[in-house]
This record gives structure tokens, C-alpha cells and sequence, in this order.
């Protein structure tokens, strides 16, 4: 195994036990019917479903498009962004101290779900006969979402005083597989992310997060807590996916793989920094969790 290898290895490791850490330590918080209320509010997950399935890759495809970067890169960067619900959402959402992330929760599962249809469609007309199976995309939800999520909520329900002295280890986990997650993420593909600067790729990129970030602002709404939680959900995207298709389906040609691994930090870090800056300024988790 050679250096790059490793730390590739070690950046795959860290977001894995990140995500999964905060997922299980969100279901040791909260009980199901706080995860299921949520979604009575059928207006807002609607908006949200049509705003990260169809309006977000429709607009950063058309950005794309229309930005001075080759039109080599435009596909490999459409796929990164066509993955929506990326569970690290939800540790942004907890990093901010004031995202409702019972509904962060509840909406990137439904994403997930929508997942299934939306994005075989998405890659199909981004790039000819690309595609991908359902049953990668369950394999996902499963691993990262709902199995950490279902041991958090069994344990909240079965020990609840060991589930209060846990919780906040798990927080403490996730947050040092975090940094290492992303010091070696950067670091395995720094020559990738140099090479995305004379082309406008990384530029684009920046454009595009930007755009989604924003379409989850104009989706929140006056409360707070609710506009958090949608503009880190609709901002950071689930790029794995498009990862994977070019893996599978495009032979990890290097004119996919450069501008949707760039997009793929990028979009991680930045809406990362933008949830720390939150924290700074936003009340306290444990406030915010009783104003439920």
C-alpha cells in the first residue's frame, strides 16, 4: 500500500466513523415520534425534495455549462453534485448549535429515499448510459443512515441513563474522525485539487455550493433552527454517488474523477465552515433541542 492508498483509506475511515458516530449519538438524543413529527410538515420536505432533486443539479449543470472551465470536466462535476441527503449534513447541523436536527434527520432520509429514482435519471442524461443501481443506493442509506440510526434509538430506549453518558463521547468520536478525515482527505488528493486550479473547475465549484446553499436559505424560512438545517441539508451534497458512478461505469477517467473529487471536498469543508461560524454565534445545542 502506498502513500496515497493510505491516506485515502484513512480519509474513507474517518468520514465513515464521523458519520456514523453522530448519526447513532442523534438517535441516542431524540425518540421516534420526534423523528417522524417532522415530517408532518408535508410542505416544507416537498420543497425540499423538488428544490434538491430537480432545481440544485438543474442549476449546477446549467452553471457548469456556462462557466469558462473546459467542457470536458462539465459531466464529472454535474455527477458529484446530483446526490442529495448526504448524512454529513447532519454533523454540520450539529456543529452549528442551532440547526433542528430532528428535522435534518427526518429530511435526509427522505432525500436518500428519493435518491433511488431521481439520481439513475440525473446521470443518465448527464452522461450517456451512465447509471446506477438502486441497490448501491440502499446499500448507502443503510450503512450510513438508518443502521447507526436504529442502534441510537434502541439504545435511548432500552438504557436510557447509559445512552445520556454516551451520547456525548460519540459527539467527542466523530469530531476527531472529522479532522482526520479531512486533513487526509485534502492531503491524498492535494495534487488533484492544485491541477483544478488553472481551469476553472474549483471556481465553479465554489459557485455552485454557493447556489445550494442558498436555495436552502430561501427554503427556511423566518425560524432560525429551520433555515440552518435546510441550507446545510440542500448545500452539502451526497457526491459519493457520482464517485461511484464514475468508478463503476466511466473507468475513474480522470476528466470525471478531478472536478467531482474537488467538488466533493470542497462541499464537504465549506459547509463544514460555514456551521463551525454558525456555532460561534448560535445558542446552544441542548437550548435549541428543548425548544422542541
Amino acid at each position: 500500500m502506498n502513500a496515497h492508498q493510505a491516506l485515502t483509506l484513512l480519509f474513507n475511515a474517518g468520514i465513515a466513523i464521523s458519520i456514523g458516530a453522530t448519526v447513532a449519538s442523534l438517535g441516542m438524543t431524540y425518540t421516534v415520534s420526534q423523528l417522524v413529527a417532522p415530517l408532518r410538515r408535508v410542505g416544507l420536505v416537498i420543497a425540499m425534495v423538488v428544490m434538491n432533486a430537480l432545481v440544485i443539479p438543474a442549476a449546477a449543470w446549467g452553471i457548469a455549462k456556462a462557466s469558462p472551465m473546459s467542457s470536458a470536466f462539465v459531466p464529472g462535476l454535474v455527477l458529484a453534485t446530483l446526490g442529495m441527503g448526504s448524512a454529513g449534513a447532519l454533523k454540520a447541523a450539529q456543529l452549528s448549535k442551532r440547526a433542528d436536527l430532528a428535522l435534518g434527520v427526518s429530511v435526509v432520509v427522505v432525500l436518500q429515499l428519493v435518491n433511488i429514482v431521481a439520481v439513475p435519471l440525473w446521470a443518465g442524461h448527464v452522461v450517456s448510459g451512465a447509471s446506477l443501481s438502486a441497490w448501491d443506493i440502499v446499500k448507502s442509506l443503510l450503512a450510513i443512515v438508518l443502521a447507526p440510526l436504529v442502534v441510537g434509538l434502541l439504545i435511548k430506549a432500552r438504557y436510557k441513563d447509559h445512552a445520556a453518558e454516551w451520547q456525548p463521547a460519540l459527539v467527542r468520536i466523530a469530531n476527531l474522525a472529522l479532522v482526520i478525515a479531512l486533513a487526509t482527505g485534502i492531503a491524498a488528493n492535494w495534487q488533484t485539487i492544485i491541477s483544478m486550479f488553472s481551469s476553472w473547475v474549483i471556481f465553479t465549484v465554489i459557485v455552485i455550493i454557493a447556489m445550494a446553499l442558498g436555495a436552502g436559505v430561501l427554503l427556511g424560512g423566518r425560524k432560525p433552527e429551520t433555515r440552518t438545517t435546510t441550507t446545510l441539508v440542500s448545500g452539502m451534497r451526497f457526491a459519493s454517488l457520482g464517485l461511484i458512478i464514475i468508478g463503476t461505469q466511466l473507468h475513474g477517467d480522470a476528466k470525471y474523477l478531478g472536478p467531482a473529487i474537488t467538488f466533493a471536498l470542497l462541499d464537504f469543508l465549506l459547509p463544514l465552515v460555514l456551521a463551525v461560524e454558525f456555532g460561534r454565534k448560535g445558542r446552544p445545542a441542548a437550548d435549541a433541542a428543548s425548544a422542541h
